[in-house]
């Protein structure tokens, strides 16, 4: 396990890597203030903790967990009485990009965006809480197989979210039912190379009503969903890997490297040289556990 925290990427700081199990230890009185892109899954492994969110305090109990959107603003904070343990992973649908379909990706930002409550909360018993639980005490949430575990976790809990709605049957399907399955059933990293010209004849209509029908079901155009799914790989490529920047932006769907760093900066505000700097494993210094503040 490591031993981080970090705060949010748009801050202009860590690249927190997810599907990973972290612990941080909080003393008597000490305060955390969780801050991820994406979900975080965070689970008290001992003593007894306060989450706070506004004017609201919640008492959380050894094994209970809470589940997080990248949104929600609180703070944990540990009892004047001990020590509190906390294990957590943090989970970016943004960057699963060869494994979630465009659909369940937006299923997962309708879950957040959707949120009556800024937070969900599950009980020690909860299936999902032991089962994390035994991944933490065996040490057993790195390598591939400990991912696929962490996943399937998140999955358990957003099960009703990332269903989605039931397949037209095939002889009935327009082309906007065809896109729908096509959504679905497609890995959203496969957009990366597509083009409105390809998918079209396998929609059965023209590129422009194709248009139309993507950004109905999508809620942006093809043109700036594929920006988006570009630049994420990009991203995963610059915080994870040495590669040259030119092979980061071939292999981001970019055929021009001076067209990918001005998307790139107009992204970010930056060039992809100095978003790796601030957030490339290599130069990124580990930053404080916690914040000691008074109760």
């Amino acid at each position: 396990m490591s031993f981080s925290c970090s705060a949010h990427m748009k801050a202009g700081l860590l690249y927190e890597p997810h599907l990973a199990i972290n612990e941080i230890r909080l003393p008597p009185s000490a305060e955390w203030t969780p801050s991820f892109p994406g979900w975080s899954f965070i689970q008290i492994r001992s003593g007894i903790s306060y989450w706070q969110q506004g004017a609201g305090v919640r008492e959380l109990a050894e094994g209970m967990a809470l589940v997080l959107t990248g949104d929600t603003r609180g703070s944990l904070r540990a009892s004047q009485l001990g020590e509190v343990t906390v294990l957590y992973f943090c989970l970016d649908p943004g960057r699963l990009t060869g494994l979630l379909s465009l659909t369940e990706q937006l299923s997962l930002k309708r879950a957040a965006d959707g949120e009556r409550v800024p937070f969900r909360v599950l009980a020690p018993e909860h299936p999902v809480s032991e089962r994390f639980k035994t991944l933490g005490f065996s040490r057993n949430g790195g390598g591939l197989s400990g991912r696929l575990q962490l996943l399937q976790l998140f999955v358990d809990v957003f099960n009703c979210e990332m269903s989605g709605e039931p397949a037209e049957a095939c002889g009935e399907q327009d082309g906007r039912g065809r896109l729908r399955q096509f959504l679905r059933d497609t890995v959203a990293s496969e957009f990366v190379e597509l083009s409105l010209t390809d998918l079209a004849p396998r929609m059965g209509c023209s590129p422009r009503h194709l248009s139309r029908l993507f950004r109905k079901e999508v809620g942006t155009s093809f043109r700036q969903k594929q920006t988006e799914l570009r630049l994420a790989r990009a991203c995963e490529l610059l915080a994870t890997s040495n590669a040259k920047v030119v092979d980061v932006a071939l292999t981001s769907g970019y055929q021009s490297n001076s067209l990918f760093s001005l998307m790139f900066k107009k992204r970010f505000g930056v060039s992809p040289g100095k978003w790796r700097e601030r957030h490339g494993r290599q130069g990124v210094r580990r930053q404080k556990l916690v914040r000691m503040l008074p109760i």
